[in-house]
């Protein structure tokens, strides 16, 4: 499943007046596509996905684990994508592909038999599935099919036209999540996020204030456990573009003009920090945006495109809230409540 985390904040101001921001999370979840395997015989090379088994040539071929790198076998090597997550452990969420009689400059054998000590195995992580079987003339039933095989012991290996008995796989991977949470320095969600204005001081003219959104004890982080890699980072008033900034009895508006109330959120200076191992390539930072109602009722903070990173966590901070308070305004603590969505 790929879950869009919402996350509820509200902001507090108070007239002599003091903005903060609290957040609660609201789950909600859509399907997702766990991906679909994909196998080809290509050089070693030109693969991008996951070496399943090398062979010495495109027929009549010995074959070789994929922890070996003996030259004559990287241009006919088995390569296979479309599952996040793939690999070649023979454990956990596994199938065995072949059975091999050595590492390398082996005759192969299908996997319900024993005699040969040595797996190519395909892998999956935990909660996704892979399964391998041998058919005469195709795959079907099947996503791929990797080779084929002169017979059940003791053979040759090939191309998927080589032989008459196929080499065919499926694989899922896990349901992947997308989710938004605000966590504190440690990584741990914070249970009652907030963001706060400065106190300001009664006025007959119009003024600002100015608050954060994300700080190094409130991230807003967004984590992509998917094989998709686009995705936005949007903020809206929870209660719809009605919502209004109140003390429980008197109210003002945050989408309206500067006169009468509006919010401006500006990420385009934040700061984003990408867990280790991860960068932030392919994603971008939204444009200082204003609140206006029944025109922009969502505003973007961030996005990820198609050359962002999967399986990967990013903490904004710094994002500015600026906010325009009518003059005259009863003095008070005021608070909306605000919803973050990755999606």
């Amino acid at each position: 499943m790929n879950e869009d985390k919402k996350i509820i904040f509200s902001v507090k101001q108070n007239i002599f007046i003091v903005g903060i921001v609290a957040f609660t999370s609201l789950l909600s979840a859509n399907s997702v596509d766990a991906g679909t395997l994909s196998c080809s015989v290509t050089t070693a090379a030109a693969c991008t996905g996951t070496v399943i088994y090398r062979m010495s040539g495109s027929s009549n071929a010995h074959a070789e684990l994929p922890s070996q790198s003996t030259a004559a076998y990287a241009s006919n090597v088995v390569c296979c994508t479309g599952v996040s997550g793939l690999g070649t452990a023979c454990s956990g969420t596994f199938a065995t592909a072949l059975k091999l009689s050595g590492v390398t400059n082996a005759h192969s054998q299908q996997n319900s038999l024993s005699n040969y000590a040595n797996s190519a195995c395909i892998s999956v992580p935990s909660g996704g599935s892979v399964s391998i079987g041998y058919q005469a003339s195709n795959c079907t039933g099947f996503d791929t099919t990797l080779g084929s095989m002169a017979a059940t012991t003791n053979a040759h290996v090939g191309n998927g036209a080589a032989y008459t008995t196929k080499i065919c796989g499926t694989a899922t991977g896990a349901a992947g999540t997308l989710t938004v949470d605000i966590v504190d320095g440690t990584g741990a969600s914070v249970s009652s996020p907030s963001a706060s204005f400065p106190a300001q001081t009664f006025s007959f003219d119009n003024y600002t204030s100015t608050g954060t959104l994300g700080t190094s004890t409130q991230k807003i982080r967004v984590t992509n456990g998917t094989a998709t890699p686009t995705w936005a980072l949007t903020m809206a008033a929870t209660s719809g573009n009605t919502a209004l900034w109140t003390t429980g009895s008197v109210t003002y508006d945050f989408n309206s003009t500067a006169a009468n109330g509006r919010l401006t959120v500006n990420p385009s200076g934040a700061t984003i920090t990408p867990q280790s191992g991860c960068t932030t390539t392919g994603l971008t930072l939204g444009s200082s945006t204003a609140f206006n109602q029944g025109v922009t009722d969502s505003i973007t903070l961030l996005s990820a495109g198609s050359s962002a990173g999967t399986n990967c966590y990013w903490d904004l901070t710094s994002v500015s809230l600026i906010q325009n308070i009518p003059g005259t305004q009863t003095a008070g603590t005021y608070t909306i409540s605000l919803t973050l969505t990755a999606a």
